[in-house]
């Protein structure tokens, strides 16, 4: 009896694998489907594989809120497979996203998955991406501190690192860019020029980097 209960308490102590993070991306995927795997077939109705986006955003608390973007709705609003696949995408759990991405856009593969090799590693590929001389570079290019913002995306079967224009625009709204505003826009994007990350992979639509730098 006291052997039994020995093993019993034993087995409760074992612990539970760690759940799949940035670090292995196809594994992550998976797992966040998973859980709502079921609702996403009923929305498609076996209409498989099929593909979806999800906009995975860093919350004010570091939390990952996650969405499904319906594009070009104009006029006609959703349509009921689309808000049924947006109450199913809802509930999908990302943990929080790695340092220095704030937003990322990701295809959820329903009834299928897909292997790659680049980007499996997201912290990974970033710290190769960011190394000291690139980060460098960014910190020169402005006498103080700030938040540069690169987005990465793919055009021509290539991944192309470009900087969004709101983030040198004046405070007054206009969408104007100051002269100081504007040299630092130049420096920027000779910095980012020569930038040739690996290609993206199919699950994952854009990035957007949110690089700090202090001079």
């Amino acid at each position: 009896m006291r052997r039994v209960l020995g093993i019993l308490m034993l087995a409760g102590t074992a612990q539970a694998a760690p759940s799949p993070s940035w670090d292995d991306l196809p594994a992550l995927l998976a797992a966040a489907e998973a859980p709502v795997d079921a609702e996403l077939r009923a929305c498609v109705r076996d209409k498989l594989p099929r593909t979806i986006g999800i906009s995975a955003t860093r919350s004010k608390g570091g939390s990952t809120s996650v969405g499904m973007p319906i594009y070009g709705l104009g006029y006609r609003g959703p349509t009921p497979e689309e808000r049924c696949l947006g109450r199913a995408s809802a509930k999908i759990q990302l943990p929080p996203l790695p340092a220095e991405i704030d937003h990322v856009l990701l295809a959820i593969e329903i009834g299928t998955q897909v292997a790659f090799k680049e980007w499996r590693d997201v912290p990974a590929e970033l710290a190769t991406l960011l190394d000291p001389d690139r980060r460098a570079a960014l910190a020169a290019c402005d006498r103080k501190p700030r938040t540069v913002r690169v987005m990465l995306d793919v055009r021509k079967r290539a991944t192309t690192a470009w900087l969004p224009a709101w983030q040198f625009h004046s405070d007054t709204g206009d969408g104007s860019t100051p002269p100081d505003q504007q040299r630092v826009k130049r420096c920027l994007t000779r910095a980012v020029r020569g930038w040739r990350p690996p290609l993206l992979p199919r699950v994952i639509g854009e990035l957007e980097l949110s690089v700090r730098t202090s001079p």
